[in-house]
């Protein structure tokens, strides 16, 4: 993960590894493949909730005026509750419930491949934006489920379901979601209802007049996306290259033990 900061003078980095301790020893035989059956049970789902609850906590830890999310507020891994709604949404709407009572966030994501949503963005001119709904519409089709896209209802029993519909009432109002452009194609975003104006002119001062171009909106230019995104993901993609990150993981699967290293490595890695 990485947190770009900008102050108007300087700006900063902020990374951060996720890791998570892939073998762990037990007193027993029993204990030890429990410990590995439960680490590598881990979904893919469990594991993008954890990566992004952390990258929105660890942003709202920064000093900073405003912040800027890539990806929706509240991203359907966070939703779900991961089987364990009781104990895993809890935190996920504390999270939330700090953001809306700062205001000062944008949270940046692509327009869907909603047709009504795309007609909506080709009558928009560059440098104007709408407001489609809020977060508790988006937030309700989660819950009860999206006949119009086709989208199924959430697997909630009546206490979870109940406490859902609670969050939604208390912070779903308080969220609005825009569709903007500042080139050719449309983006989301999603803003304190109360922020709507600064909001968008945030969005489009970064996505335009930090790349030099006029911050009204510029048809011709290639992306039209707020700059700190694409640097914080360049810097990502430059610090973490996959090949340099799988080595990092492997030595540090060594520095657990041979016999423990060996089990997570690929064997094909280790001939010769």
């Amino acid at each position: 993960m990485v947190i770009v900061t900008n102050t108007g003078e300087s700006v900063g980095l902020v990374t951060r590894v996720f890791e998570h301790e892939l073998t762990s020893t037990g007193d027993t035989a029993r204990e030890f493949f429990d410990n590995l059956r439960r680490v590598h049970g881990t979904s893919n789902l469990a594991s993008r909730a954890l990566m992004l609850f952390g990258e929105r906590k660890l942003l709202l830890a920064q000093e900073a005026d405003w912040r800027m999310i890539h990806g929706e507020l509240v991203p359907f891994e966070l939703r779900t509750g991961l089987s364990h709604p009781r104990e895993n949404l809890p935190p996920v709407f504390d999270l939330v419930r700090h953001y809306i009572k700062d205001q000062r966030f944008i949270a940046v994501s692509e327009s869907p491949e909603d047709l009504d949503v795309l007609n909506a963005g080709i009558v928009l001119e560059p440098g104007e934006f709408i407001e489609l709904r809020t977060l508790a519409d988006d937030l309700t089709g989660f819950l009860d489920g999206d006949e119009r896209s086709g989208g199924a209802k959430a697997h909630f029993d009546r206490m979870n379901q109940a406490n859902f519909r609670a969050f939604i009432a208390e912070v779903g109002p308080e969220v609005a979601i825009l569709l903007i452009k500042a080139g050719h194609r449309p983006f989301l975003v999603e803003c304190h209802r109360e922020r709507v104006e600064e909001a968008a002119a945030l969005f489009l001062a970064d996505a335009l007049w930090t790349r030099g171009l006029p911050d009204t909106g510029a048809p011709v230019t290639a992306r039209g996306f707020p700059f700190h995104i694409d640097l914080a993901d360049n810097v990502a993609r430059t610090m973490f290259k996959a090949g340099e990150f799988r080595t990092f993981i492997e030595t540090r699967l060594m520095e657990l033990g041979v016999e423990h290293g060996l089990t997570d490595l690929d064997p094909r890695r280790t001939r010769g």
